[in-house]
Protein backbone atom coordinates (compact mmCIF):
# COMPACT_ATOMS: atom_id res chain seq x y z
CA UNK A 1 0.00 0.00 0.00
CA UNK A 2 1.32 3.47 -0.88
CA UNK A 3 0.06 5.21 2.24
CA UNK A 4 2.99 5.41 4.60
CA UNK A 5 5.95 6.08 2.31
CA UNK A 6 6.86 7.76 -0.95
CA UNK A 7 8.56 6.63 -4.15
CA UNK A 8 10.68 8.84 -6.33
CA UNK A 9 10.01 9.12 -10.04
CA UNK A 10 11.72 6.28 -11.88
CA UNK A 11 12.40 5.01 -15.34
CA UNK A 12 12.53 1.24 -15.44
CA UNK A 13 11.19 -1.66 -17.41
CA UNK A 14 10.25 -3.64 -14.28
CA UNK A 15 8.74 -0.83 -12.21
CA UNK A 16 6.15 -1.30 -9.46
CA UNK A 17 2.62 -1.41 -10.86
CA UNK A 18 1.04 2.06 -10.65
CA UNK A 19 -2.46 1.85 -9.27
CA UNK A 20 -5.11 4.56 -9.37
CA UNK A 21 -6.66 3.36 -6.11
CA UNK A 22 -3.70 4.06 -3.80
CA UNK A 23 -3.16 0.32 -3.42
CA UNK A 24 -1.00 -2.15 -5.27
CA UNK A 25 0.49 -5.61 -5.12
CA UNK A 26 3.80 -6.96 -6.48
CA UNK A 27 3.76 -7.62 -10.22
CA UNK A 28 5.11 -10.64 -12.01
CA UNK A 29 8.42 -10.38 -13.85
CA UNK A 30 6.57 -10.74 -17.16
CA UNK A 31 4.78 -7.42 -16.66
CA UNK A 32 6.70 -4.61 -18.32
CA UNK A 33 6.05 -0.94 -17.59
CA UNK A 34 8.24 1.95 -18.65
CA UNK A 35 7.88 5.53 -17.61
CA UNK A 36 7.45 7.85 -14.68
CA UNK A 37 5.56 6.84 -11.54
CA UNK A 38 5.26 9.13 -8.53
CA UNK A 39 3.51 8.20 -5.27
CA UNK A 40 3.75 10.63 -2.36
CA UNK A 41 2.06 10.87 1.02
CA UNK A 42 2.02 14.65 1.29
CA UNK A 43 0.56 14.79 4.80
CA UNK A 44 -1.63 12.59 6.96
CA UNK A 45 -4.68 11.63 4.94
CA UNK A 46 -3.56 13.27 1.67
CA UNK A 47 -1.65 11.43 -1.06
CA UNK A 48 -0.72 12.05 -4.67
CA UNK A 49 -0.22 9.45 -7.42
CA UNK A 50 0.95 10.34 -10.91
CA UNK A 51 1.70 7.98 -13.78
CA UNK A 52 3.13 8.76 -17.18
CA UNK A 53 3.94 5.33 -18.55
CA UNK A 54 4.03 2.95 -21.47
CA UNK A 55 2.30 -0.33 -20.58
CA UNK A 56 3.93 -2.96 -22.78
CA UNK A 57 1.83 -6.01 -21.86
CA UNK A 58 -1.70 -6.71 -20.68
CA UNK A 59 -2.14 -6.43 -16.90
CA UNK A 60 -4.73 -7.93 -14.56
CA UNK A 61 -4.42 -7.25 -10.85
CA UNK A 62 -6.31 -7.82 -7.61
CA UNK A 63 -5.68 -5.75 -4.50
CA UNK A 64 -7.53 -3.77 -1.85
CA UNK A 65 -8.88 -0.21 -1.85
CA UNK A 66 -8.90 1.60 1.50
CA UNK A 67 -11.67 3.99 2.59
CA UNK A 68 -11.46 7.55 1.36
CA UNK A 69 -12.29 9.91 -1.48
CA UNK A 70 -10.37 9.66 -4.77
CA UNK A 71 -10.13 12.29 -7.46
CA UNK A 72 -9.13 10.35 -10.59
CA UNK A 73 -8.09 12.24 -13.73
CA UNK A 74 -7.32 10.11 -16.79
CA UNK A 75 -5.52 12.32 -19.30
CA UNK A 76 -4.42 9.56 -21.66
CA UNK A 77 -5.21 5.87 -21.91
CA UNK A 78 -8.03 3.73 -20.57
CA UNK A 79 -9.06 2.43 -17.18
CA UNK A 80 -11.27 -0.60 -16.54
CA UNK A 81 -11.73 -1.54 -12.90
CA UNK A 82 -14.15 -3.00 -10.38
CA UNK A 83 -14.17 -1.73 -6.81
CA UNK A 84 -16.41 -4.18 -5.04
CA UNK A 85 -19.59 -4.20 -7.08
CA UNK A 86 -18.90 -0.79 -8.65
CA UNK A 87 -17.55 -0.78 -12.20
CA UNK A 88 -15.31 2.12 -13.15
CA UNK A 89 -14.53 2.84 -16.79
CA UNK A 90 -12.57 5.84 -18.10
CA UNK A 91 -11.51 6.29 -21.71
CA UNK A 92 -9.35 9.31 -22.51
CA UNK A 93 -8.71 8.34 -26.14
CA UNK A 94 -10.74 11.36 -27.35
CA UNK A 95 -10.56 13.69 -24.36
CA UNK A 96 -9.50 13.59 -20.69
CA UNK A 97 -11.99 12.13 -18.24
CA UNK A 98 -12.35 12.37 -14.49
CA UNK A 99 -14.40 11.10 -11.56
CA UNK A 100 -14.74 11.44 -7.83
CA UNK A 101 -14.96 8.02 -6.18
CA UNK A 102 -16.01 7.55 -2.56
CA UNK A 103 -15.11 4.32 -0.72
CA UNK A 104 -16.62 4.06 2.78
CA UNK A 105 -15.18 0.65 3.66
CA UNK A 106 -12.29 -1.48 2.44
CA UNK A 107 -13.12 -3.21 -0.84
CA UNK A 108 -11.49 -5.56 -3.30
CA UNK A 109 -10.08 -3.87 -6.38
CA UNK A 110 -9.78 -5.62 -9.74
CA UNK A 111 -8.04 -3.74 -12.51
CA UNK A 112 -7.63 -4.73 -16.16
CA UNK A 113 -5.45 -3.27 -18.88
CA UNK A 114 -6.22 -5.60 -21.80
CA UNK A 115 -3.57 -4.36 -24.22
CA UNK A 116 -0.42 -2.23 -24.46
CA UNK A 117 -1.10 1.49 -24.21
CA UNK A 118 0.24 4.81 -23.06
CA UNK A 119 -1.26 6.09 -19.83
CA UNK A 120 -1.18 9.46 -18.10
CA UNK A 121 -3.20 9.93 -14.94
CA UNK A 122 -3.29 11.87 -11.69
CA UNK A 123 -5.01 10.62 -8.55
CA UNK A 124 -5.54 12.62 -5.34
CA UNK A 125 -6.64 10.51 -2.36
CA UNK A 126 -7.98 11.95 0.91
CA UNK A 127 -9.48 10.21 3.93
CA UNK A 128 -11.88 11.15 6.71
CA UNK A 129 -9.09 12.30 8.99
CA UNK A 130 -7.97 14.91 6.44
CA UNK A 131 -11.49 16.35 6.28
CA UNK A 132 -11.85 16.37 10.06
CA UNK A 133 -8.51 18.09 10.65
CA UNK A 134 -9.47 20.68 8.04
CA UNK A 135 -12.62 21.54 9.97
CA UNK A 136 -14.97 20.53 7.14
CA UNK A 137 -17.56 19.13 9.54
CA UNK A 138 -18.12 22.64 10.93
CA UNK A 139 -18.84 24.23 7.55
CA UNK A 140 -22.47 24.31 6.51
CA UNK A 141 -21.68 24.55 2.80
CA UNK A 142 -19.54 21.38 2.95
CA UNK A 143 -22.59 19.13 3.24
CA UNK A 144 -22.45 18.04 -0.41
CA UNK A 145 -18.84 16.88 -0.04
CA UNK A 146 -19.39 15.19 3.32
CA UNK A 147 -22.53 13.46 2.07
CA UNK A 148 -20.55 12.02 -0.84
CA UNK A 149 -17.78 10.82 1.50
CA UNK A 150 -20.31 8.90 3.60
CA UNK A 151 -21.63 7.00 0.57
CA UNK A 152 -20.05 3.68 -0.30
CA UNK A 153 -18.89 3.20 -3.89
CA UNK A 154 -20.45 6.46 -5.05
CA UNK A 155 -19.10 7.82 -8.36
CA UNK A 156 -19.51 11.39 -9.58
CA UNK A 157 -18.33 12.20 -13.12
CA UNK A 158 -16.27 15.35 -13.62
CA UNK A 159 -15.76 17.66 -16.55
CA UNK A 160 -11.99 18.01 -17.02
CA UNK A 161 -12.01 21.79 -17.25
CA UNK A 162 -9.14 24.04 -18.28
CA UNK A 163 -8.19 24.50 -14.63
CA UNK A 164 -8.19 20.77 -13.86
CA UNK A 165 -6.18 19.98 -16.98
CA UNK A 166 -3.64 22.70 -16.25
CA UNK A 167 -3.07 21.65 -12.65
CA UNK A 168 -2.83 17.96 -13.57
CA UNK A 169 -0.34 18.77 -16.32
CA UNK A 170 1.84 20.72 -13.91
CA UNK A 171 1.88 17.79 -11.49
CA UNK A 172 2.83 15.39 -14.28
CA UNK A 173 5.54 17.72 -15.64
CA UNK A 174 6.94 19.57 -12.62
CA UNK A 175 9.84 21.99 -12.88
CA UNK A 176 13.01 21.09 -11.00
CA UNK A 177 12.92 22.39 -7.42
CA UNK A 178 14.67 21.62 -4.13
CA UNK A 179 13.01 18.61 -2.46
CA UNK A 180 11.23 20.61 0.27
CA UNK A 181 9.83 23.07 -2.27
CA UNK A 182 8.82 20.21 -4.54
CA UNK A 183 6.69 18.67 -1.78
CA UNK A 184 5.12 22.05 -1.04
CA UNK A 185 4.36 22.48 -4.76
CA UNK A 186 2.78 19.01 -4.91
CA UNK A 187 0.64 19.61 -1.84
CA UNK A 188 -0.56 23.05 -2.99
CA UNK A 189 -1.47 21.80 -6.46
CA UNK A 190 -3.11 18.65 -5.12
CA UNK A 191 -5.33 20.65 -2.78
CA UNK A 192 -6.14 23.12 -5.57
CA UNK A 193 -7.10 20.22 -7.85
CA UNK A 194 -9.35 18.83 -5.14
CA UNK A 195 -10.94 22.24 -4.59
CA UNK A 196 -11.73 22.57 -8.30
CA UNK A 197 -13.31 19.12 -8.42
CA UNK A 198 -15.35 19.60 -5.23
CA UNK A 199 -16.48 23.02 -6.47
CA UNK A 200 -17.75 21.36 -9.63
CA UNK A 201 -19.58 18.79 -7.51
CA UNK A 202 -21.15 21.59 -5.46
CA UNK A 203 -22.36 23.42 -8.58
CA UNK A 204 -23.84 20.28 -10.13
CA UNK A 205 -25.80 19.53 -6.93
CA UNK A 206 -26.73 23.10 -6.19
CA UNK A 207 -29.76 23.48 -8.51
CA UNK A 208 -28.17 25.72 -11.15
CA UNK A 209 -31.59 26.91 -12.22
CA UNK A 210 -31.65 25.35 -15.68
CA UNK A 211 -34.87 23.85 -16.89
CA UNK A 212 -34.63 20.31 -18.33
CA UNK A 213 -34.76 21.61 -21.91
CA UNK A 214 -32.04 24.17 -21.18
CA UNK A 215 -29.87 21.51 -19.56
CA UNK A 216 -30.26 19.26 -22.61
CA UNK A 217 -29.38 22.14 -24.92
CA UNK A 218 -26.17 22.99 -23.06
CA UNK A 219 -25.21 19.32 -22.94
CA UNK A 220 -25.97 18.86 -26.64
CA UNK A 221 -23.70 21.82 -27.41
CA UNK A 222 -20.92 20.24 -25.36
CA UNK A 223 -21.22 17.05 -27.39
CA UNK A 224 -21.05 19.09 -30.58
CA UNK A 225 -17.90 20.85 -29.38
CA UNK A 226 -16.34 17.52 -28.40
CA UNK A 227 -16.93 16.15 -31.92
CA UNK A 228 -14.82 18.87 -33.56
CA UNK A 229 -17.63 19.74 -35.98
CA UNK A 230 -18.02 23.26 -34.57
CA UNK A 231 -14.35 24.23 -34.47
CA UNK A 232 -14.81 26.99 -37.06
CA UNK A 233 -18.29 28.10 -35.99
CA UNK A 234 -19.15 31.48 -34.53
CA UNK A 235 -21.28 31.84 -31.43
CA UNK A 236 -24.17 32.89 -33.68
CA UNK A 237 -23.75 29.66 -35.69
CA UNK A 238 -23.90 27.60 -32.52
CA UNK A 239 -26.95 29.46 -31.25
CA UNK A 240 -28.82 28.84 -34.51
CA UNK A 241 -27.95 25.15 -34.38
CA UNK A 242 -29.18 24.92 -30.78
CA UNK A 243 -32.36 26.92 -31.41
CA UNK A 244 -31.35 29.71 -29.04
CA UNK A 245 -29.73 33.14 -29.07
CA UNK A 246 -26.02 33.76 -28.34
CA UNK A 247 -26.46 35.46 -24.95
CA UNK A 248 -28.83 32.84 -23.57
CA UNK A 249 -26.78 29.95 -24.92
CA UNK A 250 -23.58 31.34 -23.40
CA UNK A 251 -25.26 31.81 -20.01
CA UNK A 252 -26.74 28.31 -19.97
CA UNK A 253 -23.47 26.67 -21.02
CA UNK A 254 -21.49 28.54 -18.37
CA UNK A 255 -24.06 27.65 -15.69
CA UNK A 256 -23.80 23.94 -16.47
CA UNK A 257 -20.09 23.60 -17.32
CA UNK A 258 -18.43 26.42 -15.36
CA UNK A 259 -16.68 28.08 -18.31
CA UNK A 260 -17.49 29.97 -21.48
CA UNK A 261 -18.20 28.17 -24.73
CA UNK A 262 -14.94 29.29 -26.33
CA UNK A 263 -12.87 28.51 -23.24
CA UNK A 264 -14.24 24.98 -23.45
CA UNK A 265 -13.61 24.81 -27.21
CA UNK A 266 -10.03 26.03 -26.71
CA UNK A 267 -9.47 23.32 -24.12
CA UNK A 268 -10.75 20.62 -26.49
CA UNK A 269 -8.56 21.85 -29.35
CA UNK A 270 -5.50 21.80 -27.11
CA UNK A 271 -6.41 18.29 -25.90
CA UNK A 272 -6.53 17.04 -29.50
CA UNK A 273 -3.20 18.75 -30.21
CA UNK A 274 -1.77 17.14 -27.09
CA UNK A 275 -2.68 13.69 -28.40
CA UNK A 276 -1.05 14.46 -31.76
CA UNK A 277 2.19 15.53 -30.07
CA UNK A 278 2.29 12.31 -28.07
CA UNK A 279 1.88 10.41 -31.34
CA UNK A 280 4.90 12.20 -32.86
CA UNK A 281 3.31 15.12 -34.75
CA UNK A 282 5.32 18.29 -35.17
CA UNK A 283 4.51 21.41 -33.17
CA UNK A 284 3.35 23.11 -36.38
CA UNK A 285 0.95 20.24 -37.16
CA UNK A 286 -0.43 20.31 -33.62
CA UNK A 287 -0.82 24.09 -33.74
CA UNK A 288 -2.87 23.85 -36.94
CA UNK A 289 -5.04 21.13 -35.41
CA UNK A 290 -5.70 23.46 -32.46
CA UNK A 291 -6.61 26.29 -34.91
CA UNK A 292 -3.56 28.40 -34.05
CA UNK A 293 -1.99 30.17 -37.00
CA UNK A 294 1.18 30.89 -35.01
CA UNK A 295 3.22 28.07 -33.41
CA UNK A 296 4.47 30.62 -30.85
CA UNK A 297 0.94 31.51 -29.74
CA UNK A 298 0.09 27.82 -29.65
CA UNK A 299 3.12 27.10 -27.47
CA UNK A 300 2.09 29.84 -25.03
CA UNK A 301 -1.47 28.52 -24.75
CA UNK A 302 -0.23 24.94 -24.46
CA UNK A 303 2.22 25.80 -21.70
CA UNK A 304 -0.53 27.63 -19.80
CA UNK A 305 -2.81 24.59 -20.10
CA UNK A 306 -0.34 21.74 -19.43
CA UNK A 307 2.61 23.40 -17.70
CA UNK A 308 5.16 22.28 -20.33
CA UNK A 309 6.16 23.40 -23.81
CA UNK A 310 4.69 21.29 -26.64
CA UNK A 311 8.10 20.32 -28.03
CA UNK A 312 8.92 18.41 -24.83
CA UNK A 313 6.04 15.96 -25.44
CA UNK A 314 7.08 14.78 -28.90
CA UNK A 315 8.05 11.10 -28.97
Amino acid sequence: MHTGHSKAAARAEHAPKPDMMNSCEPITPATRIRGRFVSETLRTGLSLHCTQIDILQAIHTRSSAEPGLRLILMLEGKLEAHVGRQRLSLDASRQPQGVLLSIAETEQLQRDIPQPMQQRQVVIAVNQQWFEEGGFSNLGDASTTLDLCRQHLAVRPLQVTTALGRLAGQLLHPAQRPPHLQRLFQECHSVELLMEALGQLQRSNGNPGLKPAEHRRAERLRQLLDSGSADSWSLADMAREMGSNPTTLQRQFRTLHGCSIFDYLRQQRLARAHQLLLQGASVTEAALQASYGSPANFATAFRRQYGVCPRSLRR
